[in-house]
C-alpha cells in the first residue's frame, strides 16, 4: 500500500514518521516490530544520523505496508549488485553519473524502454 499524498520534498525520516501516524502507529510498536531501540526510530523519522541500512528499509516497509523499492530510493539505498556493476562497467559508472542531468520526459523514455525490453524477454 503506496501513499498518493507524499509531499514531493519529503525526506526519508518524515516519510517513514508520516506512514507511520497514519497507519496509526507508536513508535515504540514499530520499533518493536523492528527489533529497534524507539529512540533510534525516533532519530530517524527527525532525520538525525544516518539512514538505516536496506535491511531495516525493508523491515520498515513491510511492517508500514508500503512500496520497498519506493522506500530505498527515498533511502538512498542502492543494490550492492549495481554498484558492483558500475566499478565494473566504466560506461555504466559514466550512464549513471549523467542521469541526474537527463529530463524527467527522458527518464520516462527510459523506463518505457526498459520496461517493454523486460517484458518482452
Amino acid at each position: 500500500m503506496t501513499t498518493v499524498d507524499q509531499p514531493v520534498d519529503e525526506t526519508f525520516g518524515k516519510h517513514i514518521q508520516r506512514l507511520r501516524r497514519e497507519r496509526q502507529l507508536t513508535q515504540r510498536e514499530v520499533a518493536t516490530k523492528l527489533d529497534i531501540d524507539f529512540t533510534y526510530l525516533s532519530k530517524i523519522e527527525n532525520d538525525r544520523g544516518e539512514v538505516p541500512g536496506e535491511e531495516t528499509v525493508r523491515k520498515l516497509a513491510d511492517v508500514l505496508e508500503t512500496d520497498v523499492e519506493e522506500l530505498l530510493a527515498l533511502a538512498g539505498r542502492v543494490p550492492p549488485e549495481l554498484r558492483k556493476l558500475a566499478q565494473e562497467n566504466v560506461e555504466f559508472a559514466r550512464f549513471l553519473r549523467r542521469l541526474p542531468n537527463v529530463s524527467d520526459k527522458e527518464l520516462q523514455d527510459l523506463y518505457r524502454q526498459l520496461k517493454a525490453s523486460t517484458t518482452s524477454k
